[in-house]
């Protein structure tokens, strides 16, 4: 009898294949496994490169433009404040009827005094404080002529006692924000708001400010077009702190009368500049004319020069390079840079660095912050980096698990695969789809995974679609919310954000309808129209026009009761429904708002008044009436009624 040999041949030629077949499949798999991952590293890199990039810019961005709207507000500020010293001293200047020249002389008399060396001064008290004639306290005022003009004309002692008694109203509400208010001539003189200084009790007699840059860039000869002046930044001695010096011109029938200005502080600035930048920035300021004004790095140096540095005396190259690269990127640039999306990128390739660029409205200052390259660099390498050990470890992972289940589990899922496909093969369909037939699926390999994934994908289909019902529940929740927002942004106004002749028309029908069915007169409707509306127009621009719309209709808003509407018809004519409440007659809640408008006395050169005014026509409702057109109808004739009779007075003197 043959002894069987220990070693099966067939055994031994299962394994070999098998152990062939299973070592190609692993090496093919880890090979097109390291091909996939360093595919998709390189995608990973390029995208979260771009999208890093673009996170840090608009990051960037968005800081330098709150940066820019911060610092360039009082600047803003000081101008806003000197247009209206100009407004209100010229509404004085050219009125002949306001200190007339006689009271003028004993005005500039009792506010001015010749000293030994014959230059003109206010007098002490005013400076220290005062209670003057008119019964105001008056402190903080200096002034002074210089002693080279001989004789100070009538016509200049009311411009100084105008300017002294403006001083005095304005000043003491701009030092809040302001360090000064200061007003010089032409003339070399000037008065001037100053508590912490008496400037003009300790000048020297025979100062000329007119030979100085400030004044003289004031000057018709020097500044035909008549612009605002904004002085470089300076650190004055007597403040010890930064400024800059805005002086607006004041000219009335081609004559130079005075200038209005601010010392204004930019100490703040400085300080911010130092702290407030994002990580791994800093920021700087330089200015249009290539001069520095501002840089962590070079701060001793400024408070040494105690002014800005032109920038080629400076020396440095990247600064220049960086003012020629601004310089160059303005110039090419077709966006309106006083919109308020006033900043722009520009991409320093010598220094590897962004440099995020806003102009400061005011001096002509670029505010500069400078943002590495490599800080992008650096995260889209840290996060590709991540993504391909990530990889590379899944990978690795999947590729020894796979090594072990094919070798230890491949003969009984293969025979159960094909007991199955021969039931198959016979029509018995039920035994697969039951579960009679056993099949491999608590193996843990490849087969497993196959058998596993059908039952799992119907649990997948199964939770997709529970998904999808809820994300469809949520889309139709949002759109509805997204409808209803539109129809009440319908109901508004886009321009001054008051109710429209939409919801005007339809909250009208509602109350009249209220009103009849309870047969009482519960509320009253006023139409109201903006006299003379074209004109302003014509003489201020629809821009002006716009603004006044919305100043009127958030003063009319805020006087009217609590449960009245105002709506915006069209054009410039409004409408009031009166509610039924406890804020008083309809007759006198309408007085209020008209009154209101008065109040703000808003300057209309060419309205007969002088200024913006509100014609209105009141209507009370009567349950009699047939219709809501009734009761506008009667409103509209009372409307009418009150603008003739608004044209027949005559302006206010």
């Amino acid at each position: 009898m043959q002894q069987r040999s220990g070693i099966d041949p067939v055994a031994g030629t299962e394994t070999a294949l098998s152990g062939s077949l299973l070592r190609r499949f692993v090496l093919h798999l880890a090979l097109w496994s390291m091909l996939v991952v360093l595919v998709l590293t390189a995608i990973g890199y390029s995208t979260i490169y771009d999208r890093t990039e673009r996170e840090a810019l608009g990051t960037l961005k968005a800081h330098l433009l709150e940066r820019g709207r911060t610092e360039s507000a009082i600047f803003q500020l000081a101008a806003a404040n000197m247009e209206t010293f100009r407004d209100r001293f010229l509404s004085l200047y050219t009125d002949p009827a306001i200190l007339p020249a006689e009271k003028a002389a004993a005005a500039f008399d009792h506010y001015f005094y010749k000293d030994a060396d014959g230059a003109v001064r206010t007098r002490r008290p005013f400076f220290d404080g005062v209670i003057d004639d008119d019964g105001l306290y008056r402190q903080g005022m200096s002034g002074f002529i210089g002693n080279k003009l001989r004789a100070v004309s009538p016509e200049l002692q009311r411009r100084m006692v105008l300017t002294y008694r403006l001083l005095g109203e304005y000043g003491p509400a701009w030092s809040n924000r302001f360090i000064n208010t200061t007003v010089s001539m032409p003339e070399n003189a000037m008065v001037m708001y100053w508590p912490a200084f008496a400037w003009g009790l300790e000048v020297r007699a025979d100062l000329d400010m007119t030979a100085f840059s400030v004044v003289n860039s004031t000057l018709q000869e020097a500044n035909p077009a008549r612009r605002p002046v904004w002085t470089p930044l300076y650190h004055d001695h007597t403040a010890k702190a930064w400024m800059v010096t805005y002086q607006l011109p004041v000219d009335h029938a081609g004559r130079h009368l005075i200038n209005a200005g601010h010392d204004v502080l930019v100490q703040d600035l400085m300080d911010r500049l130092i702290t407030d930048h994002l990580p791994g920035s800093y920021n700087f300021v330089l200015a249009a004319d290539g001069h520095l004004v501002a840089h962590p790095l070079w701060m001793d140096r400024l408070r040494q020069e105690l002014a800005t540095i032109n920038l080629e005396k400076l020396g440095d190259p990247g600064l220049l390079r960086t003012h020629a690269l601004i310089r160059d990127s303005i110039a090419g640039r077709v966006t309106d840079l006083s919109s308020d999306d006033n900043v722009w990128i520009v991409v320093d390739k010598d220094d590897e660095a962004y440099l995020a660029v806003t102009r400061l409205d005011g001096p002509d200052w670029w505010f500069i912050a400078r943002y590495p390259m490599a800080l992008v660099a650096d995260t889209a390498h840290q996060a590709a980096s991540a993504i391909m050990l990530m990889g590379t470890a899944y990978f690795l992972a999947m590729l020894g698990l796979v090594f072990v289940l094919l070798r230890r589990q491949v003969a009984a899922p293969i025979l159960q695969l094909k007991a199955a496909s021969e039931r198959v093969a016979a029509g018995d369909y039920a035994a697969v789809a039951d579960g009679t037939q056993a099949l491999p699926l608590e193996a843990r390999d490849e087969i497993g995974l196959l058998a596993r994934s059908f039952r799992s994908m119907a649990g997948h289909v199964r939770d997709a679609n529970a998904r999808l019902e809820g994300l469809v529940t949520l889309r139709t929740e949002a759109l509805e919310a997204a409808h209803r927002q539109l129809q009440e942004w319908s109901l508004h106004d886009p321009l001054t954000g008051i109710h429209n002749r939409r919801a005007f028309e339809s909250d009208l029908q509602s109350i009249f309808d209220l009103g009849r069915r309870q047969a009482r007169s519960g509320f009253a409707l006023v139409l109201a129209d903006i006299d003379h509306f074209q004109a302003y127009n014509d003489a201020y621009g629809t821009a002006a026009g716009d603004q006044v719309l919305r100043t009127l209709f958030r003063v009319i808003a805020r006087h009217v009761g609590q449960g009245d509407r105002v709506y915006r018809l069209g054009g410039a004519q409004a409408a009031i429904i009166l509610t039924d409440n406890d804020a008083g007659h309809p007759e006198e809640r309408l007085r209020r708002v008209l009154d209101a408008v008065q109040a703000l006395a808003l300057p209309h050169q060419r309205s007969p008044h002088g200024q913006v005014t509100l014609s209105a026509g009141l209507a009370i409702f009567d349950a009699a009436m047939a219709d809501p057109a009734a009761l506008v109808h009667q409103a509209q004739d009372r409307l009418d009624a009150a603008r003739q009779a608004r044209r027949k007075q005559q302006p206010a003197g």
